[in-house]
């Protein structure tokens, strides 16, 4: 039995929830369980913030998702949630919040994180070649070190496993980690300043 092919499409113009939403459908699809629980959901979902106007709208098909900005009068459920936590739900609209469809819901939105080196490496490929970047990049995690690209400038990160994980995901915000001493760095402002920029790019688009 082959593996169902669903793709991930956003709006023309996404907003940055929308972006946001899309990259952690992209991550879960990556997942073949998860991919499973999305290729047989046939529903259109809400997916609003319990602090501003953001919402948007993911609407599960046969071989597509489609997430969109606003709130249709169409939406079979309502997920009010905290965008500050992970997606973390505060109130569901239209079902039970333990109903399969708001379960199936949250699996996609919280998906199983790769291993950190599997996240460093992907982040890597997708920006190292970014004006700016580093030509080496040194991820650091307890006693273990995984070096990308060789030779000078270099920038070095280092955390736990988990904080990596995410950050290098996008699924966390990098500047965020590095400012509350979450994760460590060692290079200059101006690597600091490009590096956010890659993970913003990851977080948006990875």
């Amino acid at each position: 039995m082959t593996d169902p092919a669903v793709s991930v499409v956003l709006e023309d113009d996404p907003t940055p929830l929308v972006l946001s939403v899309g990259r952690t459908l992209r991550a879960a699809a990556r997942d073949p369980e998860s991919l499973s629980v999305m290729a047989s959901l046939r529903k259109t979902v809400v997916v609003k913030s319990k602090d501003d106007p953001q919402a948007v709208t993911i609407r599960f098909t046969e071989d597509r998702v489609r997430v969109d900005h606003g709130i249709p009068s169409d939406a079979h459920v309502a997920l009010t949630v905290d965008l500050a936590n992970r997606f973390a739900v505060q109130s569901v609209d239209g079902d039970e919040p333990d109903a399969p469809l708001v379960t199936a819901v949250l699996r996609l939105l919280e998906p199983d994180l790769p291993h950190w080196r599997d996240a460093a490496s992907r982040f890597w490929a997708m920006t190292s070649q970014d004006p700016g970047m580093p030509r080496e990049l040194v991820v650091v995690c307890e006693e273990e070190e995984l070096v990308l690209g060789a030779g000078r400038p270099r920038y070095v990160i280092s955390g736990e496993a988990e904080k990596l994980t995410r950050v290098l995901t996008g699924a966390d915000v990098f500047l965020d980690e590095v400012y509350t001493g979450s994760l460590a760095v060692r290079g200059t402002m101006t690597q600091l300043s490009v590096m956010a920029g890659a993970s913003l790019k990851v977080r948006f688009h990875g």
